[in-house]
């Protein structure tokens, strides 16, 4: 049963065993464990339901629809970063690119060492979870015929410079390459929680409300009784009681503003703050191209993901997003957009050392995160790069995008790059992969959610999306998500 906010004439009142705030990644792998115990359960989602058929091939439309403040959410610090979040059923899995990647090993063994997490997070049952969900979600390389070629240009340039790189894993059934991925795939084919988790859980009974921001939770003494908040249609406001939990999985943004409207009070609740910064690069070449056909994502250089904090993935954009990249104006423009079917994009994902913060404000979070210096080191390096490896697939010219680099780079001179200015503010940089923002851990002191995902000081009421994570993970996080909430779903289902 799917609940239409902005429809409900009336205010909704209704009682569930458990409540779950958030329908993404996290959100929707709990209602997917939870839905098999036989319990009542309620998911509630900001955002509109989109059914696949709606999904447009345009920016502008897709954007209002699909993400948060149609795209425009920006963290602020080390210029003006746009910060996307899917804000429909679904959440960021509608409008990612279907990445998959299991939390490094190195990065878990930090967690256990550095934040006593290795009872919490015991990778055996990690894996087992990671294995049943590659299973239903149709894990698997993408494949040469999917790649397009702008995909291809990678393979070229790792047989080239004998680096280590890849096709993407992605969780997708009968892709079509239609590098419709961040529009929302309109064929179904990329395994987003709206057509996967979400309706299986509907389907044993599940509650799915859409249109409903969750604004605070509910409290009968230190226990969680349930959540308040506002609809978008003419019914105005709700409240949903939980018998068993309420579980917050509305994302690294969303769940600590919840929190501190609910009268929570941790010196860590909204700080250390972390995401992965990504800047890219433009390469044309002297054939076309046509990074309008391929999988949106379908080929990765992993190269120096761990030792040196990033890794490059090829991406489309939507032809409007690509234009807007061009340098120049006027006439200059114009030439330079007569080259777009020639142009590939690849894109420098960082794992960056920085933390930021993320507070209220009347009209949304205010999110402050600055790449450090050490930060942007490994950018240029990064960069730089990519740069390489777009001449070593045959580029005749880079178009970097950065203020203070020429326009154009020519073969041979990458290492540019590495010189451009220190500044974050010189580059065309996104925020995506967002964690930390209610960090585990099992002192209070020391975070805002204990080692059983329960909030420090309270009863019944969980955290289980990715602002637990204590550190960025260098690497897509959904999966990463997934395997965590499913842990913590399973025990909850297990519980009394």
């Amino acid at each position: 049963m799917i609940l239409s906010g902005e429809k409900l004439e009336r205010p909704l009142e209704e009682v569930f065993d458990y409540v779950v705030v958030g329908s993404g990644a996290a959100g929707a792998t709990a209602a997917r464990i939870l839905a098999d115990t036989g319990r009542s359960l309620a998911v509630l989602e900001e955002g509109p339901a989109v059914d696949s058929r709606e999904f447009s091939d345009l920016a502008y439309p897709s954007f209002k629809r699909l993400l948060r403040g149609m795209g425009c959410q920006t963290a602020r610090g080390g210029g003006f970063m746009p910060v996307l979040q899917g804000r429909c059923l679904g959440g960021s899995t509608v409008v990612n690119s279907a990445i998959v990647w299991r939390l490094p090993e190195e990065v878990l063994a930090d967690w256990s060492s550095e934040y006593g997490l290795g009872k919490a997070l015991p990778p055996k049952e990690l894996n087992e979870n990671w294995d049943t969900i590659e299973r239903e979600l149709s894990v698997a390389p993408t494949p040469p015929e999917a790649w397009g070629e702008f995909n291809r240009l990678m393979d070229k340039a790792r047989s080239t410079m004998r680096v280590s790189a890849g096709p993407t894993i992605r969780n997708v059934r009968g892709c079509r390459a239609s590098a419709r991925c961040l529009t929302g795939c309109p064929y179904g084919a990329k395994q987003s929680m709206a057509v996967s988790y979400l309706p299986y859980a509907e389907k044993k009974g599940a509650a799915l409300v859409t249109g409903a921001r969750v604004e605070r939770v509910l409290w009968d003494g230190e226990r969680a009784a349930g959540v308040a908040g506002s609809l978008e249609g003419p019914g105005r406001n709700f409240r949903v009681y939980a018998r068993k939990a309420v579980i917050l999985a509305a994302s690294a943004i969303q769940t600590p503003g919840i929190l501190r409207r609910s009268g929570l009070a941790n010196p860590h609740l909204g700080e250390h703050f972390q995401a992965h910064p990504g800047c890219a690069l433009i390469g044309i070449f002297d054939h076309e191209v046509g990074m309008w056909s391929g999988a949106t994502q379908g080929y990765e250089a992993d190269h120096h993901r761990s030792l040196g904090r990033f890794k490059v993935e090829t991406i489309s954009l939507p032809p409007e997003l690509v234009l807007a990249r061009f340098p120049g104006a006027g006439k200059r423009w114009a030439q330079s957009m007569a080259e777009a079917t020639q142009a590939a994009i690849w894109a420098v994902q960082l794992r960056a050392w920085a933390e930021g913060s993320v507070r209220e404000r009347l009209f949304g979070a205010n999110i402050r995160f600055a790449p450090c210096p050490r930060d942007m080191v490994n950018l240029r390096r990064a960069l730089r790069f990519t740069a390489e490896m777009l001449f070593a697939a045959g580029a005749r010219a880079v178009l970097p995008g950065i203020y203070g680099l020429p326009e154009r780079l020519l073969p041979g001179e990458a290492s540019m790059l590495e010189a451009a200015p220190e500044d974050p503010s010189c580059y065309a940089m996104i925020l995506s992969h967002l964690f930390g923002t209610a960090r585990m851990s099992p002192r209070p002191a020391e975070g805002v959610v204990g080692p059983d995902f329960c909030v420090h000081g309270a009863e019944r009421l969980y955290v289980i999306d990715s602002s637990v994570f204590p550190t960025n993970t260098g690497v897509n996080p959904q999966h990463p998500i997934m395997g965590i909430a499913m842990l913590a779903a399973r025990r909850l289902a297990e519980g009394p």
